[in-house]
């Protein structure tokens, strides 16, 4: 199984255990998420490979991220080192969009880091989570990002930082000609 297949089968594995352990039900997720059921099932069982927005929503209707959601489940303890090489890559078959999982998983950490890269042109759109509260901050690498939420924009170049909630509609955008590249922080809620 190549790296990307594995990330994708775990993708869909997790998508599926944490609508199992909410208890919703292939419908009731499909209403939660804006997503068919039909979709949601060929996903599940890997007969389709989500994109980035079709992610996002799911994501938004099981009321996580998807760092939250690709997180592993090893690690853990005082000290976690994921070596790049190691780092959890995944490539959007719609957009072209590049995310790497650059924080250890399995950990106590509230904190996530993920390495973005979105191609010229490129954008995507998420949905506000349902009830849960994270904080983003964004760090412009290279190139330019645009971020919009609800109606405000922001242009975010290298070396910018954006502080942010995901309580509303948001979206990604590169509307320059050359990569846009960033690391997003995010903090999960304190349970």
């Amino acid at each position: 199984m190549s790296g990307m297949d594995d990330i994708e089968a775990r993708i869909a594995g997790r998508l599926k255990a944490r609508r199992e352990a909410l208890g919703l039900t292939l419908e009731q997720l499909a209403k939660r998420s804006g997503v068919s059921r039909a979709m949601i099932s060929r996903v599940e069982r890997r007969e389709s490979s989500p994109t980035a927005a079709l992610l996002g929503r799911l994501c938004a209707g099981l009321d996580t991220t998807l760092s939250a959601l690709m997180s592993g489940i090893e690690g853990g303890g005082q000290a976690s080192l994921l070596a790049a090489a190691a780092q959890p890559f995944w490539r959007d078959p719609a957009t072209g969009f590049e995310r790497r999982a650059v924080s250890p998983g399995g950990t106590a950490s509230r904190v996530e880091i993920v390495l973005g890269m979105l191609p010229p042109g490129a954008r995507i759109d998420y949905p506000p989570l349902q009830t849960a509260h994270y904080d983003q901050h964004i760090l412009g690498q290279e190139g330019l990002l645009r971020f919009s939420l609800g109606e405000q924009l922001f242009d975010i170049g290298p070396g910018d930082c954006l502080f942010t909630t995901l309580g509303q509609p948001h979206s990604f955008h590169n509307p320059g000609s050359r990569p846009a590249r960033y690391l997003v922080i995010i903090a999960k809620p304190s349970n």
